[in-house]
């Protein structure tokens, strides 16, 4: 399985939380299933949202993203991300240099009175 994992920093306007998005990216053929995101430090941080639940299936080049509090994360955020496939392989995370300043998070409506909170 292909599946690229990005994290970037970015905020809500509308409540100004800053947190990281976690972007993961199916590069196979094939569809794929995220069962786990976490960040991997001295205690591993589970990265659940609501309106983003697991297991997640992605078809061929879909994209979907989540999201944690910077407050949250305790390790580096461009390194430490993990995810986890259906088949066990786990994808380490990379810094999204290519990101716009603003835009929208794919994969549907985001209803903040259900983001983690702080």
């Amino acid at each position: 399985m292909k599946a690229r994992v990005t994290v970037h920093k970015a905020f809500f306007l509308q409540t100004g939380l800053e947190c990281y998005f976690i972007n993961v990216t199916n590069l196979s053929k094939n569809d794929i299933f995220v069962t786990h995101v976490y960040c991997e430090s001295d205690k591993q941080v589970a990265v659940m949202q609501s309106d983003r639940p697991l297991p997640k299936r992605l078809i061929p080049f879909e994209p979907w993203e989540t999201w944690i509090p910077i407050s949250k994360v305790h390790a580096d955020p461009y390194k430490d991300f993990r995810v986890r496939l259906s088949t066990g392989e786990v994808i380490k995370s990379k810094l999204n240099k290519n990101v716009p300043h603003q835009g929208d998070v794919p994969g549907g409506p985001i209803h903040l009175n259900n983001v983690q909170k702080i």
